[in-house]
């Protein structure tokens, strides 16, 4: 019997180029379907067509903040049970976190295998 299995997919929300790059390079090669947004723009045109299994986001965008977004995708039917992972080198508050519905906080600088294993626990293997 010859199973197919489809990739996991990811959706990253990041404007740093190099950390983008890093993170897509990575996860990709950790095999995830990874797609990179640089604003949230671009992510919520993309988002109209295809539900990822999870989201990775900056707090801090040039078009709008990260933990608007995540309180935004867990306010949509569709999206809410998907995990979202928030990145920032300045952790919100414990209200920010409370309000943004984040499955999970990741500080800045991280380290690549820290977030895997975020991102696994997440997406466990099927």
């Amino acid at each position: 019997m010859n199973y197919i299995m489809k990739k996991k997919s990811i959706y990253i929300v990041e404007d740093n180029k190099d950390i983008g790059f890093i993170l897509q390079y990575f996860l990709s090669d950790e095999g995830f379907d990874v797609e990179l947004f640089e604003t949230v723009a671009d992510f919520n045109a993309r988002l109209v067509n295809k539900i990822p299994d999870l989201f990775l986001l900056d707090v801090m965008l040039p078009d709008g903040d990260g933990l608007d977004v995540c309180s935004q995708i867990k306010h949509l039917s569709n999206f809410k049970e998907k995990p979202v992972l928030v990145m920032s080198a300045h952790l919100p508050s414990d209200f920010e976190r409370e309000e943004s519905c984040a499955d999970s906080f990741i500080p800045k600088p991280f380290d690549l295998f820290m977030i895997l294993k975020r991102v696994n626990h997440f997406l466990p293997a099927a």
